[in-house]
This record gives structure tokens, sequence and C-alpha cells, in this order.
């Protein structure tokens, strides 16, 4: 039995000088292609506004692909048709995007609690999307499956053919054997130049993991942390070939290296470069003129610099997540509502004034920096890759509600490292309990009515049948 599959595959680029200056002219055609598109978006929403329902009249695609057309003819901008078609595609799914149900409801709850006029005004932006600038250090433009080739060149590298140029790609990693392309993009960022295929494959399904054939010692939940991703059941033994994984408390905290990353971007060399730029920042405020070319180079450095890091993370969540997905049948998460909640500032406003704001705002960064929501979408794919189940669960109170008695009061996790249940007296790591609980409500998610006592000493198997998928 086969089932379709879609994945991402993507690869470095190593084009020459003047297929750079292609792939970044159709960047550039991109990003313009957009902006007009969405400048015509916008001016008929204001049209419109004015009129009766019966009286609204809405663009087709071909008119907004001819205005484009017509404005990059006149600006004496050389394109190609796919990439404008693909701005403007992209534009029209975010534009669907921001009507979506919970998109439009986020963003009628932050105009609620919007206290002041620029607090409205910014809230009533929410969602929609925005104007694409081409001096980002991120580019990308999109490209159908139209005219491209992947030859063979060497055992490292292929030949990537687009926009009628054979550019070298380095082959990490062979492409599934029969697989269809359905769409590439092209992206360059502060590292150099990229491109991510989308594609399908169809995948011979192996043993499906179903509700009726889950054995409750191979599931798993998994409480993310700033610093460590605690697991219910003990992982140290798994990760004995990562090199930059240390496993602490009986093996059930798995360090995400925040701590090594933190030392990084704390280092001499990217201080001392931070301290370069704000002083030329500063002085060219003050003495009105541009940002000269040492600006850019060491801004580029720096980029740089940042890259190495999160590719650090990305390969290091990609390797403990594999890990995982190969050795559990069921994978728990917490459905974590980072942003307007988690990561929401304490700044205030003219009203009300918020506490400890730049303690926050340094909570918020370690929060974003440790990637939850990455983490999880790589244990899903795999999960769903494997024939396997994967669930996120509403984290409410998974870390004040004790193990032993059930009692749930915040009074129990006084301070970040120490739960003390101020029921029955019952001391435990907060984190592993999280963890217990999350796998606990990931399981009866499935139907399987089981209870903590079980899921600590024993396999459990139901009758109801609920397909992975």
């Amino acid at each position: 039995m086969m089932k379709s599959v879609n994945l991402g595959y993507k690869y470095r680029l190593y084009p020459k000088k003047e297929q750079e200056r292609i792939l970044d002219h159709q960047m550039f055609v991109y990003n313009q292609a957009y902006n007009i598109c969405l400048n015509l978006w916008q001016k008929e929403g204001e049209r419109n506004k004015k009129l009766e329902k019966e009286s609204r009249k809405f663009r087709k695609s071909v008119s907004y692909d001819g205005v484009v057309k017509r404005a990059l003819k006149l600006r004496k901008i050389s394109f190609s048709t796919v990439v404008t078609q693909q701005a403007r595609i992209n534009l029209q799914k975010a534009v669907k995007k921001a009507f979506s149900k919970e998109v439009v409801a986020e963003r009628q709850k932050a105009i609620a609690k919007a206290q002041t006029p620029k607090d409205k005004a910014k809230a009533a932006k929410l969602g929609f999307p925005k104007f694409h600038s081409s001096k980002d250090v991120k580019q990308s433009f999109v490209w159908n499956n139209q005219a491209v080739n992947i030859n063979d060149k060497n055992m490292r590298f292929k030949l990537f053919r687009i926009l009628k140029q054979n550019i070298e790609l380095r082959c990490h990693r062979e492409l599934p054997v029969g697989y269809k392309l359905a769409s590439v993009t092209i992206s360059k960022d502060a590292t150099g130049y990229y491109a991510s295929f989308n594609i399908e494959f169809q995948k011979e399904i192996g043993v499906v993991v179903l509700s009726n054939n889950i054995d409750i010692s191979k599931s798993l939940g998994v409480d993310m942390n700033a610093y460590n991703f605690a697991t219910s059941i003990k992982t140290d033994i798994l990760f004995e070939s990562i090199n930059n994984i240390t496993s602490v408390q009986s093996g059930h905290l798995v360090d995400n290296g925040s701590s090594n990353r933190k030392s990084l971007r704390d280092s001499k060399i990217v201080k001392m470069l931070e301290r370069k730029q704000s002083r030329r920042a500063l002085k060219a405020k003050n003495t009105k003129t541009k940002l000269g070319k040492n600006h850019k180079r060491t801004q580029e450095r720096l980029n740089s610099l940042q890259k190495k890091i999160t590719n650090k993370k990305t390969d290091l969540y990609h390797k403990i997540s594999s890990i995982l997905s190969n050795s559990f049948d069921m994978i728990a998460v917490e459905d974590l509502k980072l942003k307007n909640q988690m990561t929401k500032s304490a700044k205030g406003n003219e009203i009300t004034p918020g506490r400890r704001v730049k303690q926050k705002s340094g909570l918020n960064k370690t929060i974003l920096r440790a990637s939850f929501y990455q983490f999880s979408s790589m244990l899903e794919y795999k999960q769903s890759l494997n024939d396997k189940l994967f669930v996120r669960v509403d984290p409410k109170n998974t870390s004040n509600t004790c193990l032993e008695c059930g009692n749930i009061d915040k009074k129990n996790r006084l301070k970040q490292d120490k739960f003390k249940c101020i029921a029955c007296g019952y001391e435990t790591n907060p984190d592993i309990q999280a963890a217990l609980h999350i796998e606990y409500r990931g399981l009866q998610s499935f139907g399987l009515g089981t209870s903590l006592v079980d899921l600590k000493h024993k396999a459990f198997r139901s009758e109801t049948l609920v397909s992975a998928s």
C-alpha cells in the first residue's frame, strides 16, 4: 500500500557572479510585483468600503497580472512572467489567511484589548500582508516546475537548471525516487544562495500505528522549555551518540543547546562588532550622513555569525527529533501560543505603563530563540512520515497539577525549578511532571482512557480505532 507524501528539500547553491546578478534581479522583480498587487488590493478595499455590497467589484487574477506587467514595462524592468504570477498567487494566499477565522479572532481580540489610538491602529493591521523590501538581508522568489531540471555533475554537485542557467547545487542528500516537483523557492541570506524544492512522492506504508495497537511504553510527552526539553520517559541512553547533548536529572531533561548558543552570541567578537555598528549608526545620525561600506561589510559578518548559530540549532533539533520519532509510536507536545501570549511585551501604554519591562523583554527573546514551534513541527512531520501518532495538547496547568493527589494550585510551583504540592507534600522536578501530564493528555486525545498510575507502570491497549493521520 502506498501513500502520497509532500516534503521540502533545501540545497545550497553556488552561482557565478553573472548568475548571482540574474537571481538578485528576479528577487527584486518578485518584490516589485508583490508590492504592486498589494497596493492594488488596498486601493480596491478602500473603494469598496464606500459602496454597498451589491455594487462592490473585485479584480480577477488576470487583471492583477496585466497591471503588474504594464507597471514593470513602464519602469523598463525586465521580468519573467512566472515570477510575477507567483508573487500574485502568494499575495492572494496571504489575503485569504488574513481573513481566516483564527486570524480574524486574534485581530478582534487585540482591538478589544487596545486602549490608546496607536494601539488600536496597530491591532487593526494585525495579520494583514505587508510590503516587501529589497534592502532586507533575506530575499527570495518562487518558481513553478516549468523549465526546471537537475542533472548530475559529480559525486558532490549537481547542475540545477533554472532561468536558462546551469547553477551548481551541493547535493548532500538525494531526492526520493519518482518524485514530482511542485515548486521551487530560490532564496539568499547572509551565508549564500539556496534552492528549496517542494516535492510529492509515493511512500510505501509499513506498520501503521493506531490507537488500537499502540503500546503505552512507546508513548512520550515532551515539555519544551527555554534551556531543555523534558521527556516523560528517560531518554539519556538514546542520545549517547550526539556529542553536544548533555542529559541531566536522571536522563529526563535533554539539553537543547540554548546555553551554548548564548555563549556564542555573547562572544567577544560579536560584542566588538555590535559596538562598532552602534558607533557608526550614532555618528551617521548626528552628522546626517549615510552609512558607508564598512558598516555594510561589518553587518554582513554579523549576519553570517548569526546564521551559523541558527544552523547549529536546526541541526541539533533535527537530531533530537529524529531519534525521538524513531523510538516512540506516539509523541505529545504542548500547543503553546507564543505570539501575543507567552511573548507579549510588558511595556504597556500611556494609560497603564508596564512593570519590569527589560526583564520581560529578555525572557521573550529567550523563548523565541528556543524555537518551540520549529521543534514541534519537526516531530510532527517525522511522525507522519513514519506512520506514527503525534498530537498537540492543552498546556493549561500541566506544571501546577500534582501527580500524586491531583491538586491544582499555582502555589505548588513557587520556584521555577521546584514543585512541592501544598496538599500532599509531593516533591519532584516540575518539567518532568509536566511531561508526564502532556503524555497522559495525548493518550486521552486518542481515546485511551488510562490513569497516571497506569502510565507509570504498565502498557495499555484500547479497542478504539483512531487513524494516525
